[in-house]
């Protein structure tokens, strides 16, 4: 990098004309080009324009750009309020577009907000690169709506995802480390959950409150619940404990357990990719603000009603709607509260799911072959709490259970 490219990015405007003049009151013209890295017509003139202003620096660097605006350019006034909501809100050029015309009726252009970012000099905040990985292409028709979900977890705590201030929050303020995240990949309805230990027990929990939340508001069909292969969801397609948990337990809910190919995290992208709008619009900006565990539960609830029923997709098939509102433009008649999941902790509501399975008596582990099980259902039902799903504020029902065998 030459001694001009240093001072023209230093920010100081006048730097390259400060340097100039003072190196050709000791060099010639020549030899300060040659310093500098330029050709010696510019030093020249720069040294006309000093001249002609009388000493005045400031005359020597001209602003680029036209001399007079052009006609067609959006007026002043709308490109001030567009760069300063851009720096509050970090979206991008087409949510932008909505947002304003939504907000403000005023008609612009995706590429003319880009535009007056660029003159302005704002960039959406980007907390995780972009890799060069082919995306997965999922077949939209093969399901219906509510129908096919994507699971995982999330370490929030990610030095490489979050500003230094908001990474620092969440053991100051002791927040919950790990989120569950349950999305339709159809609308992009969307569920979260937060524990502090990423377990199976809280995984199961997370899985079974979607699919009692499903079941409540009428979504008879089949459901397909696809995961990693990862220990928290029971290990791969083959593994015992994930057979054991689709026979004895999701088998009753007509719900079907699916494992993405190892190694291949793509097939997942819904799920994965909301992860990263997690980081840049939510994490980001408030985990800072949180001051107690309660707080950050809240504003969590606030962000989830946000990306189901304010937030535009424009993803394959969305065109700038909401996930709500591809409910409606899919003709699904479900009551339009069924966004509206409550955001828990985990770890407290895994209690409750000791009422209605004993996941300690399940032999998750492979049995001596000469071992004879005196239990054949190889789970106990606790009938006496088998009426309700019981949840803090919420009360669901649950599918029909299989009759207590009795042992004896």
């Amino acid at each position: 990098m030459t001694l001009y490219q240093k001072l023209k990015a230093s920010g100081n405007p006048q730097a390259i004309a400060q340097v100039t003049i003072s190196l050709l009151e000791s060099h010639s013209v020549k030899e300060t080009a040659k310093i500098l890295g330029v050709t010696p017509r510019w030093v020249y003139k720069l040294k006309e324009r000093f001249r002609l202003s009388n000493g005045d620096i400031s005359a020597c660097i001209k602003k680029r750009g036209p001399k007079f605006r052009m006609p067609t350019r959006t007026p002043e006034h709308i490109e001030n309020l567009v760069a300063t909501l851009a720096k509050e809100t970090n979206l991008d050029s087409k949510r932008w577009a909505l947002f304003i015309k939504n907000t403000f009726n005023i008609q612009l252009s995706p590429f003319t907000i880009r535009n007056i970012r660029r003159r302005y000099g704002i960039r959406c905040q980007k907390h995780i690169t972009i890799t060069d990985s082919r995306r997965f292409a999922a077949d939209f028709s093969a399901f219906e709506p509510l129908q096919f979900w994507q699971f995982d977890s999330k370490h929030i705590a990610d030095q490489s995802a979050l500003p230094p201030e908001a990474y620092a929050s969440i053991f100051k303020n002791k927040l919950p480390l790990y989120q569950f995240t349950a999305i339709d990949i159809k609308t992009r309805l969307r569920f979260i959950a937060y524990a502090d230990s990423l377990d199976f027990k809280n995984s199961l929990t997370f899985m079974l409150l979607v699919a009692a939340w499903l079941r409540a508001f009428s979504v008879k069909h089949q459901l397909f619940f696809q995961t990693d292969n990862r220990a928290e969801f029971g290990g791969s397609a083959t593994s015992r404990k994930r057979k054991l948990i689709q026979k004895l337990i999701f088998d009753h809910w007509n719900v079907s357990l699916l494992n993405i190919p190892e190694r291949n995290k793509k097939t997942n992208c819904f799920v994965e990719r909301s992860h990263r709008t997690d980081d840049e619009e939510f994490y980001a900006l408030n985990l800072n603000k949180a001051t107690s565990r309660s707080s950050f539960l809240n504003m969590a609830q606030n962000w989830i009603l946000y990306f189901n029923y304010r937030r535009p997709h424009f993803g394959k098939n969305m065109n700038g709607m909401t996930p709500v509102e591809a409910l409606k433009f899919y003709r699904c008649l479900y009551h339009p509260t069924i966004g509206f999941m409550p955001v828990v902790v985990l770890d407290q509501l895994s209690n409750y799911v000791s009422l209605l399975f004993d996941i300690s008596s399940l032999p998750w582990d492979n049995l001596p072959k000469n071992k004879k099980l005196l239990n054949e259902t190889m789970t106990h039902y606790n009938l006496a709490h088998r009426s309700s799903f019981v949840v803090p504020a919420l009360s669901l029902p649950l599918p029909d259970l299989p009759a207590h065998r009795n042992n004896d």
